[in-house]
């Protein structure tokens, strides 16, 4: 439940009204000190009034208040001048904090700073803080159940899915989320207890007493023997405790437990935290898969994007045996880079016979994505076909995933796809047949993002940075 203030200036003269009625708010939630909240949204708006229009009466300016039970998140959304966020968000942000002034500052202010890309309806940043204590909007008093970050550490229980957990878990989903997540078994409890028993799913639970506020899971692949990390939440009143990265460790041990070879996740180009929870668990960031994010998902009901997002898909290998592999001349050294980071050892391989069909097609109708698996070398009209059918089904993205191991001419192929457009994504770790895979990408709709992905380190700004060099030459 949340209460929204919302304002609309045309004026920078009308800019101390905002000011005003932050302080009526201020008044009312004072079990949190909100003081640097204030001094963020007066540094927030006098960035905006001043830098994106050329004159005070141009000012087109929203700004709204959500007030959530324990957060207020304040949204100033304007029309001006484009402005490139993106800087702002990546690994290069702390020698940037040093400088302690304008939006960098804001940093420091408040707990969440969020862009937004709204297309033709200009930009949108957002301003987040936690409250000290959870805000009851039905009596407007303060919410009595206070948790200490000690007290809930001392009596949380992490451990592996247990029959009961289905329910708990299919709230949680829904109080982050609301109705938007694309993986709709998880608002199902019988179904999510069903995929746990079939061994689909591992679930990671954690317990605070006896509510289940966290979740994370282990999400096994049907084609290879490894498993996509995801579903992975925390009740909002236990945000920033530590309770997320504390449920990954046990979902890293529970993999190895099940003799899983590697385990993968994708995570939202929509914002940076995800991709850095990888990387504080030595994840190797390997490709982006761009498309994959339905343009309906929202995070904590606030989050939103227009357009499809991508995916930054990184991996974290149990098997570190030397790949024997055929690198194509075009991407080898990007390919190499890859594995130089994930310290595995590159050999020549040796051409084998495989008992598998050149081709593989193989939709994802939730993402409303098609991929063609490419073992070895083939008929172009025999791809082609394939690819049509595709492209007639309207699917959004199309990826050409490449065995390394087995195409010995592996430049042809790679000449026939960038012919029809399909360019670089990226290289996905034993995802087939325990093999490993380069992943080109064809966009098939106008709403895919490839200007506005957020990338947090410097890594992933790389292969950024490479994919729309690629994707700008095969549209040549």
């Amino acid at each position: 439940m949340k209460d929204i203030i919302e304002i609309k200036i045309s004026n920078k003269t009308y800019t101390p009204f905002i000011l005003s009625v932050f302080n009526q708010l201020q008044s009312r939630l004072h079990q949190t000190n909100l003081s640097p909240l204030k001094e963020a949204l007066s540094i927030l708006l006098e960035n905006v009034t001043q830098h994106a229009y050329d004159r005070a009466y141009e000012i087109e300016l929203n700004v709204r208040f959500v007030i959530q039970s324990c957060d207020l998140r304040i949204d100033v959304q304007d029309r001006g001048f484009p402005f490139d966020f993106t800087p702002y968000l990546s690994q290069r942000l702390n020698e940037k904090y040093k400088k302690n002034t304008g939006i960098m500052r804001i940093y420091e202010l408040v707990d969440e700073f969020i862009y937004k890309d709204m297309r033709n309806e200009g930009k949108c940043l957002s301003l987040i803080q936690h409250f000290n204590l959870c805000y009851d909007l039905k009596k407007d008093t303060v919410d009595i159940k206070t948790y200490d970050k000690k007290d809930v550490l001392k009596h949380l229980y992490i451990r592996t899915f247990l029959m009961g957990d289905g329910d708990g878990i299919a709230k949680l989903i829904y109080r982050n989320y609301n109705f938007s997540y694309y993986k709709e078994i998880f608002y199902i409890p019988y179904r999510v207890r069903q995929a746990n028993e079939n061994k689909t799913v591992s679930s990671i639970v954690a317990y605070y007493k006896d509510e289940l506020i966290g979740h994370f899971a282990l999400l096994h692949s049907k084609h290879s023997n490894i498993a996509e990390i995801g579903v992975a939440t925390v009740d909002p009143r236990f945000k920033r405790m530590g309770i997320m990265n504390l449920m990954f460790d046990e979902l890293i041990i529970t993999a190895k437990n099940e003799g899983i070879s590697a385990i993968y996740g994708e995570a939202l180009t929509m914002h940076p935290f995800s991709q850095k929870a990888n990387l504080r668990h030595n994840m190797v960031e390997s490709a982006i898969s761009l498309g994959t994010i339905p343009s309906s998902m929202e995070i904590e009901q606030s989050i939103k994007t227009e357009q499809k997002s991508g995916a930054m898909i990184a991996f974290l290998l149990c098997n570190s045996k030397p790949r024997k592999l055929f690198l194509p001349t075009l991407y080898k050294k990007e390919i190499l880079k890859v594995y130089a980071r994930a310290e595995l050892k590159v050999q020549q391989a040796h051409q084998i016979n495989i008992q598998r069909d050149n081709l593989i097609v193989l939709s994802n109708k939730t993402l409303n994505a098609g991929i063609i698996v490419i073992e070895d070398n083939f008929l172009i009209q025999d791809f082609i076909q394939r690819f049509e059918k595709l492209r007639h089904q309207k699917r959004d993205m199309i990826f050409a995933d490449i065995n390394l191991n087995t195409i010995q001419d592996i430049d042809k192929v790679i000449k026939v796809l960038n012919n029809l457009c399909f360019f670089y994504s990226g290289v996905l770790f034993e995802y087939y047949f325990n093999e490993d895979y380069l992943r080109l990408q064809y966009m098939n709709a106008l709403n895919i993002d490839i200007q506005g992905i957020i990338c947090y380190s410097d890594d992933a700004n790389t292969i950024m940075d490479f994919i729309r060099k690629d994707y700008n030459r095969v549209r040549l």
